[in-house]
């Protein structure tokens, strides 16, 4: 029996493989613990891989409910498609995580649920605007701009051994066409095409001299160039819509269009900066991710949370 005295935060999961949208998810749900008005609870779907790759797997075992029973949550929290699983006749107060520009989008699935009454938080402005731009939501819009958590071994490795590396596992057709036009410029990248596991992927990250990342074009928030930020890697990373806060060009990083030819006149550009520099724009870089960590972004979620009866 839960003899938790706090309201119970209802977490709904389909985890079919680690996203930048679930961990920012399970950094809620873990900020959530500490707050003074409720507990966090979570349901993972039946479908939801159990594997080590699987953060809510990795927190308090007293967090995982065996049933999908909002009935007896005094709260629900959900992102992106879990509205489905939100029965159509719940009066209770919903916190709703809008993590892309697209749940604007026309025909976008998740559009048709800005009508759903819910405390909104937007992971940028960007998306915070593209919302409400529809006319169509429903109930307060808070923007909370993501915040990220780089572990401490990989921030302190100092070595480099990749001059260039493509991170292109969000567009690999994209990613094909701007290797080639590399290769053809006289560059040899390593890349990254597909997924990998969290500390992989940053460790690759870590050991880059320069990074290209290929976002989508329109991303809510794109967390892996913040994560290269506090890494030190050098970043270019075109415009995606949801990085204009953060991907500032001359500044903390560079940020082309999406253009083959704009891509790699960009690395070149990188490539041949001054350590001088380099130097400037890796202190600007890590000054913006030093900004962005989960204390803060912590602090304003609990206060959403001490005032959710108000604010509902």
């Amino acid at each position: 029996m839960d003899t938790d005295p706090r309201g119970m935060l209802l977490f709904h999961r389909d985890f079919r493989g680690l996203t930048g949208g679930h961990l920012k998810v399970w950094h809620y749900l873990r900020h959530a613990a500490e707050s003074r008005s409720f507990c966090p609870r979570v349901f993972l779907t039946a479908a939801s891989r159990r594997d080590a790759s699987n953060p809510f797997l990795g927190g308090n075992p007293d967090w995982l409910l065996p049933a999908w029973q909002p009935e007896r949550a005094d709260a629900l929290f959900v992102a992106g498609l879990d509205w489905m699983a939100v029965p159509d006749d719940w009066s209770k107060p919903v916190i709703n995580l809008v993590q892309g520009v697209r749940h604007a989008s026309a025909g976008d699935p998740r559009r048709g649920y800005l009508s759903r009454r819910a405390v909104r938080i937007c992971v940028s402005g960007e998306v915070a605007d593209a919302i409400r731009s529809t006319g169509e939501v429903n109930g307060p819009v808070v923007t909370i701009p993501n915040a990220i958590d780089v572990p401490a071994g990989v921030v302190g490795r100092e070595r480099r051994r990749a001059p260039l590396l493509v991170a292109g596992w969000k567009a690999p057709a994209q990613t094909a066409v701007v290797v080639a036009a590399l290769r053809a410029a006289g560059y040899e990248p390593e890349v990254i095409a597909s997924p990998l596991p969290r500390e992989e992927f940053l460790g690759r990250i870590a050991a880059a001299e320069v990074v290209l990342f290929l976002p989508l074009e329109e991303e809510g928030c794109f967390l892996p160039a913040l994560e290269a930020f506090a890494l030190g890697t050098l970043v270019v990373c075109p415009d995606c819509v949801g990085n204009r806060q953060f991907c500032r060009d001359g500044d903390t990083c560079l940020r082309p269009d999406h253009a083959p030819a704009s891509l790699v006149a960009a690395v070149g550009q990188a490539m041949m900066m001054t350590p001088i520099e380099r130097e400037r724009m890796a202190a600007a870089a890590r000054a913006e991710a030093a900004a962005r960590g989960l204390d803060g972004e912590k602090r304003a979620f609990l206060a959403i949370l001490d005032d959710l009866e108000r604010s509902w």
